[in-house]
C-alpha cells in the first residue's frame, strides 16, 4: 500500500490533512487538501485555518463563455434546469458532427463502456439519465463532472465545495486569496470557438483525441459510480463506499487515476500552482495550497524538490459515516 498522507479513514470519519513545510529560510507552505464533498462545517474549518495567509486557490471554469451551464446552482434540480437549455442551445448546431465523432473515434472498450452505461441507467433514476444525456449532447466535457457531484451529494446529504464557499461574492473580495487554475475563456480568448470545436470533432490530433477518450472514460465511470451510490440503500453505507474509494484510489490505485485523467486535469494545473508557489515564497513568510486531495502527492514531491521539509500537520474532519 503507498503511503498517503493527504486523507484518512478511521471507519468512523473521513479526514483531509493539511501538511506544512518549511525551507531553510522558514518560509512555511501548508498544504491544505479539499475533499470537494464534505459537511459545511468542514469546509468552514477550512476557510478558519486560512484566514489571512496568502491562499492559492482553484475554482477551474472548462465553460464557453456564452453557455450559461456553469452556474453556481445550490441544487442539482437547480443545475440542471439551469444547464439543460443552455447544452441543447449551444451544441444542437453540432449534433451530426457529434454522431460521426462517437461513430468513427469511439474505441471498442468506450463504446462497450457507453452500452454499459446505458444499459444500468435505462430503467433506473431520471436525474442520473438527464447527466448522461447532457453528456452526450455535449461531447463529454469536463464541466459535466460538477452535476455528478452535485448528485453525490444530494445522494449523500452533504454539501459541495463550490455551494458551500461563496466563490461569487465572498473569494473575490478577499485580496490575500491568488486564483491559480484553468479559465476556458483566456485559453480560448483569441481562438474561433466553433471552428475549434470543429475540427476537435471531424479530424482531431492524436493529442487532442486521446484528451477526449480519458474525459469519456472519466464521466462514464462517473457515472456508473452514481447508479452504484444510488442502489445502496442506507446514507450510512453511501458515505462509507465513498470514504473508502477516496483512499483507496488515492494511495493503492492513483496510477490508474493519472492514466484515465486528461493531463491538464491533474498535471497541467499542478505545474501552474507550482510556478505560482515559486512566485509567492520570494515575498511571503507563509502560503496556503487550497486544492483538491488527488493533487497533493505531486505538490508535496515538487516541494521536497526545492528543499522543504514537513513541520507538522492537522486534520479536518470531511464528514462522518453515520448521518446525524
Amino acid at each position: 500500500m503507498t503511503e498517503f498522507k493527504f486523507l484518512n479513514y478511521d471507519g468512523i470519519s473521513l479526514f483531509s490533512n493539511c501538511l506544512v513545510y518549511q525551507n531553510e529560510k522558514n518560509v512555511q507552505v501548508h498544504l491544505l487538501p479539499v475533499i470537494h464533498i464534505g459537511d459545511t462545517q468542514y469546509y468552514v474549518s477550512l476557510l478558519n485555518y486560512i484566514q489571512n495567509r496568502i491562499c492559492i486557490f482553484e475554482k477551474i471554469n472548462l465553460t464557453p463563455p456564452d453557455v450559461t451551464q456553469q452556474k453556481f446552482a445550490k441544487s442539482l434540480d437547480e443545475y440542471l434546469e439551469i444547464a439543460s437549455p443552455g447544452i441543447d442551445g449551444f451544441w444542437d448546431q453540432y449534433k451530426k458532427l457529434l454522431k460521426k465523432f462517437y461513430k468513427k473515434f469511439l474505441t471498442r472498450e468506450v463504446k462497450s463502456l457507453c452500452k454499459t452505461v446505458r444499459k444500468q441507467i435505462k430503467n433506473f433514476d431520471e436525474k442520473i439519465r438527464t447527466i448522461y444525456d447532457d453528456c452526450i449532447k455535449s461531447g463529454f466535457g469536463i464541466q459535466n463532472m460538477y452535476p455528478i457531484q452535485l448528485y453525490l451529494c444530494e445522494s449523500l446529504n452533504l454539501n459541495h465545495q463550490i455551494i458551500a464557499i461563496d466563490y461569487i461574492n465572498d473569494i473575490p473580495r478577499r485580496t490575500n486569496w491568488i486564483h491559480t487554475d484553468l479559465d476556458f475563456g483566456s485559453i480560448t480568448e483569441n481562438v474561433d470557438l466553433n471552428e475549434l470545436i470543429e475540427e476537435m470533432l471531424t479530424e482531431p490530433s492524436p493529442e487532442i483525441l486521446d484528451m477526449l477518450m480519458k474525459q469519456i472514460i472519466l464521466l462514464l465511470t462517473n457515472i456508473l459510480g452514481m447508479v452504484e451510490f444510488k442502489m445502496t440503500s442506507e446514507i450510512s453505507e453511501r458515505r462509507e463506499l465513498l470514504a473508502s474509494e477516496l483512499v483507496h484510489f488515492l494511495s493503492q490505485r492513483f496510477e490508474e487515476v493519472i492514466n484515465s485523467t486528461p493531463e491538464y486535469i491533474l498535471e497541467g494545473r499542478n505545474s501552474m500552482v507550482e510556478e505560482q508557489i515559486l512566485k509567492l515564497i520570494e515575498e511571503h513568510e507563509e502560503i496556503v495550497v487550497f486544492y483538491g486531495v488527488a493533487h497533493m502527492g505531486a505538490i508535496e514531491r515538487f516541494l521536497l524538490g526545492q528543499g522543504f521539509s514537513l513541520k507538522n500537520q492537522q486534520g479536518f474532519k470531511a464528514f462522518k459515516i453515520e448521518d446525524n
